[in-house]
Protein backbone atom coordinates (compact mmCIF):
# COMPACT_ATOMS: atom_id res chain seq x y z
CA UNK A 1 0.00 0.00 0.00
CA UNK A 2 2.84 2.34 0.82
CA UNK A 3 4.61 1.76 -2.48
CA UNK A 4 1.67 2.81 -4.75
CA UNK A 5 1.09 5.82 -2.48
CA UNK A 6 4.71 6.89 -2.77
CA UNK A 7 4.60 6.46 -6.54
CA UNK A 8 1.42 8.59 -6.74
CA UNK A 9 2.98 11.37 -4.64
CA UNK A 10 6.12 11.23 -6.74
CA UNK A 11 4.04 11.59 -9.93
CA UNK A 12 2.28 14.67 -8.53
CA UNK A 13 5.60 16.19 -7.50
CA UNK A 14 7.07 15.52 -10.94
CA UNK A 15 4.05 17.02 -12.72
CA UNK A 16 4.10 20.05 -10.42
CA UNK A 17 7.79 20.52 -11.05
CA UNK A 18 7.29 20.23 -14.81
CA UNK A 19 4.45 22.78 -14.74
CA UNK A 20 6.53 25.15 -12.65
CA UNK A 21 9.42 24.73 -15.07
CA UNK A 22 7.18 25.44 -18.07
CA UNK A 23 5.77 28.48 -16.31
CA UNK A 24 9.28 29.70 -15.57
CA UNK A 25 10.29 29.16 -19.19
CA UNK A 26 7.27 31.16 -20.30
CA UNK A 27 8.28 34.03 -18.04
CA UNK A 28 11.84 33.87 -19.34
CA UNK A 29 10.84 34.40 -22.96
CA UNK A 30 13.76 36.05 -24.73
CA UNK A 31 12.06 37.24 -27.92
CA UNK A 32 8.60 38.61 -28.58
CA UNK A 33 6.99 38.42 -32.02
CA UNK A 34 4.25 40.82 -33.07
CA UNK A 35 2.14 40.47 -36.20
CA UNK A 36 -0.26 43.32 -36.94
CA UNK A 37 -2.89 44.19 -39.53
CA UNK A 38 -4.71 47.45 -40.18
CA UNK A 39 -8.35 47.36 -39.07
CA UNK A 40 -9.50 50.86 -40.08
CA UNK A 41 -11.87 49.53 -42.73
CA UNK A 42 -13.29 46.97 -40.30
CA UNK A 43 -13.93 49.68 -37.69
CA UNK A 44 -15.51 51.89 -40.34
CA UNK A 45 -17.92 49.12 -41.32
CA UNK A 46 -18.76 48.17 -37.73
CA UNK A 47 -19.30 51.71 -36.48
CA UNK A 48 -20.58 53.16 -39.80
CA UNK A 49 -18.06 56.02 -39.92
CA UNK A 50 -18.41 56.61 -43.67
CA UNK A 51 -20.12 59.94 -43.15
CA UNK A 52 -17.85 61.18 -40.38
CA UNK A 53 -14.92 63.60 -40.62
CA UNK A 54 -12.36 60.93 -39.74
CA UNK A 55 -8.85 61.96 -40.99
CA UNK A 56 -7.74 60.24 -44.17
CA UNK A 57 -5.57 57.19 -43.49
CA UNK A 58 -2.47 57.56 -45.67
CA UNK A 59 -0.52 54.70 -44.07
CA UNK A 60 0.10 52.15 -46.86
CA UNK A 61 1.49 49.33 -44.70
CA UNK A 62 -1.38 46.88 -44.32
CA UNK A 63 0.70 44.16 -42.62
CA UNK A 64 3.44 44.76 -40.07
CA UNK A 65 5.78 42.51 -38.13
CA UNK A 66 8.27 43.18 -35.34
CA UNK A 67 10.67 41.06 -33.32
CA UNK A 68 11.84 42.50 -29.98
CA UNK A 69 14.05 41.44 -27.13
CA UNK A 70 11.87 40.84 -24.07
CA UNK A 71 14.61 42.21 -21.81
CA UNK A 72 15.97 45.27 -23.63
CA UNK A 73 13.09 46.15 -25.95
CA UNK A 74 15.37 46.49 -28.96
CA UNK A 75 14.19 44.84 -32.14
CA UNK A 76 13.53 44.96 -35.85
CA UNK A 77 10.38 45.84 -37.75
CA UNK A 78 8.93 45.17 -41.18
CA UNK A 79 5.98 46.64 -43.03
CA UNK A 80 4.37 45.58 -46.30
CA UNK A 81 1.67 47.15 -48.40
CA UNK A 82 0.39 45.98 -51.79
CA UNK A 83 -2.43 47.18 -54.02
CA UNK A 84 -3.60 45.72 -57.32
CA UNK A 85 -6.61 47.00 -59.22
CA UNK A 86 -7.83 46.32 -62.73
CA UNK A 87 -11.03 47.79 -64.13
CA UNK A 88 -12.68 48.78 -67.41
CA UNK A 89 -14.94 51.76 -68.14
CA UNK A 90 -16.91 51.63 -71.39
CA UNK A 91 -19.73 53.98 -72.37
CA UNK A 92 -19.91 52.85 -75.98
CA UNK A 93 -17.73 55.67 -77.28
CA UNK A 94 -14.86 55.82 -74.83
CA UNK A 95 -13.30 52.60 -73.49
CA UNK A 96 -10.71 52.86 -70.76
CA UNK A 97 -8.72 49.94 -69.31
CA UNK A 98 -6.72 50.60 -66.15
CA UNK A 99 -4.22 48.43 -64.27
CA UNK A 100 -2.73 49.65 -60.99
CA UNK A 101 0.10 47.76 -59.31
CA UNK A 102 1.58 49.42 -56.21
CA UNK A 103 3.93 48.06 -53.53
CA UNK A 104 5.42 49.61 -50.38
CA UNK A 105 8.11 48.16 -48.11
CA UNK A 106 9.79 49.32 -44.94
CA UNK A 107 12.50 47.84 -42.73
CA UNK A 108 13.88 49.33 -39.55
CA UNK A 109 14.96 49.07 -35.93
CA UNK A 110 13.06 50.14 -32.84
CA UNK A 111 13.20 50.40 -29.07
CA UNK A 112 10.11 49.44 -27.05
CA UNK A 113 9.30 50.93 -23.63
CA UNK A 114 6.87 49.74 -20.99
CA UNK A 115 4.74 52.70 -19.90
CA UNK A 116 2.45 50.83 -17.49
CA UNK A 117 0.87 47.45 -17.01
CA UNK A 118 -1.18 47.82 -20.20
CA UNK A 119 0.55 50.52 -22.25
CA UNK A 120 3.75 50.25 -24.29
CA UNK A 121 5.42 52.67 -26.68
CA UNK A 122 8.31 52.60 -29.09
CA UNK A 123 10.56 54.76 -31.23
CA UNK A 124 12.89 53.90 -34.09
CA UNK A 125 14.09 54.53 -37.61
CA UNK A 126 12.96 52.98 -40.91
CA UNK A 127 14.22 52.59 -44.42
CA UNK A 128 11.40 52.70 -46.97
CA UNK A 129 10.92 51.78 -50.62
CA UNK A 130 7.89 52.19 -52.86
CA UNK A 131 7.04 51.19 -56.42
CA UNK A 132 3.97 52.36 -58.34
CA UNK A 133 3.25 50.91 -61.77
CA UNK A 134 0.09 52.22 -63.46
CA UNK A 135 -1.08 51.56 -67.03
CA UNK A 136 -4.10 53.06 -68.78
CA UNK A 137 -5.33 52.28 -72.30
CA UNK A 138 -7.92 54.69 -73.63
CA UNK A 139 -9.74 54.11 -76.93
CA UNK A 140 -12.09 56.71 -78.43
CA UNK A 141 -14.37 55.12 -81.02
CA UNK A 142 -15.02 57.62 -83.80
CA UNK A 143 -14.35 58.27 -87.48
CA UNK A 144 -10.73 59.02 -86.54
CA UNK A 145 -10.45 56.47 -83.72
CA UNK A 146 -7.51 57.21 -81.42
CA UNK A 147 -5.82 54.92 -78.92
CA UNK A 148 -3.83 56.42 -76.06
CA UNK A 149 -1.65 54.25 -73.80
CA UNK A 150 -0.18 55.85 -70.69
CA UNK A 151 2.41 54.05 -68.57
CA UNK A 152 3.51 55.64 -65.30
CA UNK A 153 6.31 54.23 -63.14
CA UNK A 154 7.19 55.88 -59.83
CA UNK A 155 9.88 54.47 -57.56
CA UNK A 156 11.28 56.07 -54.42
CA UNK A 157 13.60 55.24 -51.54
CA UNK A 158 14.32 56.98 -48.27
CA UNK A 159 13.85 56.75 -44.53
CA UNK A 160 13.10 58.56 -41.32
CA UNK A 161 11.89 58.41 -37.74
CA UNK A 162 8.79 56.73 -36.34
CA UNK A 163 6.94 56.18 -33.08
CA UNK A 164 4.11 53.98 -31.88
CA UNK A 165 1.89 53.30 -28.87
CA UNK A 166 -0.12 50.16 -28.02
CA UNK A 167 -2.65 48.98 -25.47
CA UNK A 168 -2.70 45.39 -24.26
CA UNK A 169 -6.18 43.85 -24.49
CA UNK A 170 -5.07 40.39 -23.37
CA UNK A 171 -1.85 38.43 -22.97
CA UNK A 172 -1.65 37.85 -26.72
CA UNK A 173 -3.71 40.69 -28.25
CA UNK A 174 -2.82 44.37 -28.48
CA UNK A 175 -4.18 47.37 -30.36
CA UNK A 176 -2.21 50.45 -31.32
CA UNK A 177 -1.29 53.18 -33.77
CA UNK A 178 1.87 54.79 -35.13
CA UNK A 179 3.22 58.00 -36.64
CA UNK A 180 6.23 58.66 -38.85
CA UNK A 181 8.12 61.20 -40.90
CA UNK A 182 9.98 59.90 -43.95
CA UNK A 183 12.18 61.76 -46.41
CA UNK A 184 12.17 60.07 -49.81
CA UNK A 185 13.62 60.67 -53.24
CA UNK A 186 12.92 58.90 -56.51
CA UNK A 187 12.02 58.97 -60.18
CA UNK A 188 8.76 59.44 -62.06
CA UNK A 189 8.74 58.09 -65.59
CA UNK A 190 5.78 58.36 -67.91
CA UNK A 191 5.39 57.14 -71.49
CA UNK A 192 2.40 58.30 -73.51
CA UNK A 193 1.76 56.76 -76.94
CA UNK A 194 -1.04 58.00 -79.19
CA UNK A 195 -2.06 55.97 -82.21
CA UNK A 196 -4.47 57.41 -84.76
CA UNK A 197 -5.11 57.42 -88.48
CA UNK A 198 -3.27 59.97 -90.59
CA UNK A 199 -5.77 61.17 -93.20
CA UNK A 200 -3.18 63.46 -94.78
CA UNK A 201 -1.05 60.54 -95.99
CA UNK A 202 -1.83 58.16 -98.89
CA UNK A 203 -3.74 55.13 -97.70
CA UNK A 204 -4.69 56.76 -94.37
CA UNK A 205 -2.07 54.80 -92.37
CA UNK A 206 -2.00 54.49 -88.60
CA UNK A 207 0.71 56.58 -86.96
CA UNK A 208 1.97 56.45 -83.40
CA UNK A 209 3.56 59.32 -81.54
CA UNK A 210 5.39 58.72 -78.26
CA UNK A 211 6.21 61.28 -75.59
CA UNK A 212 8.33 60.59 -72.50
CA UNK A 213 8.54 62.33 -69.15
CA UNK A 214 11.35 61.71 -66.65
CA UNK A 215 11.09 63.67 -63.41
CA UNK A 216 12.89 63.57 -60.07
CA UNK A 217 10.82 63.42 -56.89
CA UNK A 218 11.87 64.59 -53.45
CA UNK A 219 9.39 64.92 -50.60
CA UNK A 220 8.88 64.69 -46.88
CA UNK A 221 5.96 62.47 -45.84
CA UNK A 222 4.37 62.94 -42.42
CA UNK A 223 1.80 60.31 -41.44
CA UNK A 224 -0.63 61.07 -38.65
CA UNK A 225 -1.43 58.34 -36.09
CA UNK A 226 -4.77 57.44 -37.66
CA UNK A 227 -3.99 53.89 -38.81
CA UNK A 228 -5.26 51.40 -36.21
CA UNK A 229 -3.46 48.05 -35.95
CA UNK A 230 -4.53 44.84 -34.25
CA UNK A 231 -1.50 42.86 -33.02
CA UNK A 232 -1.04 39.23 -32.08
CA UNK A 233 1.93 38.53 -29.78
CA UNK A 234 3.57 35.13 -29.64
Amino acid sequence: MKKPLLMFLASIALATGTYAQNKTEKKERKLEHYVGVQINELLRQVFNLSGSTTPVNNNPYLLVYSLNSARSGWGGRLGVGYTYRSFIDDDGVNRRETDINNMQLRLGVEKAFKLSGKWTAGIGVDGVYSMNDDRTRNVIRAFDTATTITKTDISSIGGGAMGWIRYQISDMVEIGTETSFYYVTGDQRQDVSITKRDFNAPGDPLRTTISKIDNKITEGIFRLPVAIYLFIRF
